[in-house]
């Protein structure tokens, strides 16, 4: 599909003489997805990204398969498994850099949901995406929103630069700081006062800052695996191809910060930071130094979390960062920005098949569609933001039950439990409903939205896979027995010591000290 030009519809033009169009603020993920789709189903559109398309910014995105089966809908999927191989194997380590969990977690996800897990640069993955465009000239660079006009027939979104664009509907794919979520909050408290109230705003919590950045592969990592490196208040994440690795150092804030806060580290502050973990292990033989020292890029950036009340107001709707922000340690961000885009890909293509011919939907269709968004997207962000949540706070032993869980839970129970749970999520995703999805692998998991899919069968016939998938049922119940019973235990009776291997971890692990605290922390407000 192509089109003579990619021109602005200015507000001198009347909006009687344009066709219905769609205006998507940011390049990210969520907005080329947008663009793929709109493109294929003819409805007219334009993507205003405030920088470039891929910037040098960030470090990893990590495909499960709800991603992996909408990327194969626009096209995407096999460029992206030619850049770079599927990861296998997940070590969970302790501080000591010693596992005490290893398994080939990624291949029991392509198991489950018969698409490759794939990790590579943020920059390379966006990169893939915008050049499989049909048509690029949808696509708009320094294009940055600084204001939007809503009208009943339409809305004005100004550009910095001085030009605007006129459509029906905005969607703010344009990330954890949305400048068109913050116009939305405006315009929805110029029309009714309060609509978004002080206590949402602040909704949004920063509890965990991050070192994340990208070096060259050193030895003694390995390749194509992951590594969860645990500590009191910190935690590693390293994801490891031959060429490139990927890392996110999570240090616990000693406070939380909200909405409006918003938390700025300098380069000389990354620095100290990453010398204050330089000598701790990340595996048998590599400390995170030697990583550091190899390094292309890194950033010291806050790891906010949170789910907004309000997905959408009048003619704008969010997507994404902008409404539904969760930390990397699940790999989910981007998953779950590109299912919402789906969703409301999806209502838009019925809005529009709903016209006649000249007609454009009113305000009153937007709103109803942009509600059944948000009505159908919520239990999925909900779910998908309590299980990042509750890693995060396993791999930085936040509190004596999320250690009890990471080293006395974990290592019994494998890692089949949690690729069950993240193979059900995935499994419920949206697709794009007006396009193809073909399935090349098997999957042991049913699609929930494939009425004729046949889920693979547990292969009976290789013992060790059917006695891991035992065991692994019989651990967990007996986990569960085993930490209850710990619990209520000391719940009943607080006067009692505690003992054994929690002696000398009960008292310090609820102070949770902050290793690697860098000195001279910047907040801006």
């Amino acid at each position: 599909m192509a089109r003579e030009a990619a021109t602005s519809t200015t507000s001198t033009e009347s909006a009687a003489q344009r066709p219905f169009r769609v205006i998507i603020a940011g390049a990210g993920a969520g907005g080329l997805a947008f663009s793929h789709a709109l493109q294929r189903a003819g409805i007219d559109h334009v993507v205003l990204e405030k920088g470039v398309v891929a910037p040098d910014w960030g470090a990893s995105i990590s495909l499960w398969g709800n991603g992996a089966r909408i990327l194969s809908q626009i096209g995407c999927m096999d460029a992206l498994e030619a850049k770079v191989p599927a990861l296998r194997a997940l070590h969970v380590r302790g501080a000591d850099g010693k596992v005490f969990s290893e398994e080939p977690f990624f291949d029991m996800m392509l198991e489950r949901n018969g698409f490759e897990c794939l990790t590579m640069e943020r920059k390379d993955f966006l990169k893939i995406i915008h050049e499989k465009l049909p048509d690029k000239s949808y696509v708009k660079t320094e294009k940055r929103v600084v204001d939007v006009i809503e009208r009943e027939d339409g809305l004005t979104v100004m550009l910095q630069d001085g030009t605007q664009e006129e459509g029906d509907i905005l969607i703010g794919c344009d990330g954890v700081h949305s400048t068109v979520r913050d116009l939305m909050w405006r315009n929805a408290n110029l029309a009714q006062p309060n609509c978004i109230t002080a206590q949402e705003k602040r909704s949004r919590v920063t509890s965990y800052k991050s070192l994340v950045g990208v070096s060259k592969t050193v030895p003694g990592l390995g390749s194509r695996c992951m590594h969860w490196v645990c500590h009191r208040g910190l935690s590693f994440l390293i994801l490891v191809q031959a060429d490139k690795t990927y890392f996110f150092v999570n240090w616990k804030l000693p406070q939380e910060l909200r909405w409006p806060t918003k938390p700025r580290w300098s380069n000389e502050e990354a620095e100290r930071a990453a010398a204050s973990v330089a000598e701790l292990p990340i595996s048998d033989s590599t400390v995170f130094g030697e990583l550091w020292k190899h390094r292309i890029r890194a950033h010291l950036i806050g790891l906010e979390e949170g789910i907004f009340e309000h997905w959408h107001h009048g003619r704008i709707a969010l997507a994404g960062d902008s409404v539904h922000k969760m930390t990397p340690n699940f790999a989910l961000g981007a998953m779950c920005a590109l299912e919402s885009s789906v969703v409301l890909i999806n209502e838009i293509h019925q809005m529009n098949n709903n016209l006649k011919p000249g007609e454009r939907p009113s305000k009153a269709t937007i709103s109803s569609a942009f509600q059944r968004y948000q009505e159908e997207r919520m239990p999925r962000i909900r779910a998908a933001f309590d299980m990042t949540a509750l890693l995060t706070r396993m791999h930085a032993y936040d509190g004596l039950y999320h250690w009890f869980a990471m080293r006395c839970v974990f290592p019994i129970t494998g890692m089949a439990p949690y690729a069950d749970l993240l193979g059900d999520l995935c499994s419920g995703a949206p697709k794009i409903k007006f396009l193809p999805v073909k399935y090349t692998k098997p999957a042991t998991i049913k699609w929930k939205d494939e009425p004729d899919h046949v889920p693979a069968k547990l292969d009976s016939k290789d013992p060790a896979k059917y006695l891991r998938h035992l065991l692994a049922e019989t651990a967990s119940l007996l986990s569960l027995v085993i930490f209850i019973f710990f619990f209520f235990g000391s719940a009943v009776d607080r006067s009692l010591s505690v003992s054994g291997p929690f002696e000398s971890i009960s008292s310090d692990l609820l102070v949770r000290p902050q290793a690697g605290e860098p000195a001279n922390t910047i907040y801006e407000k």
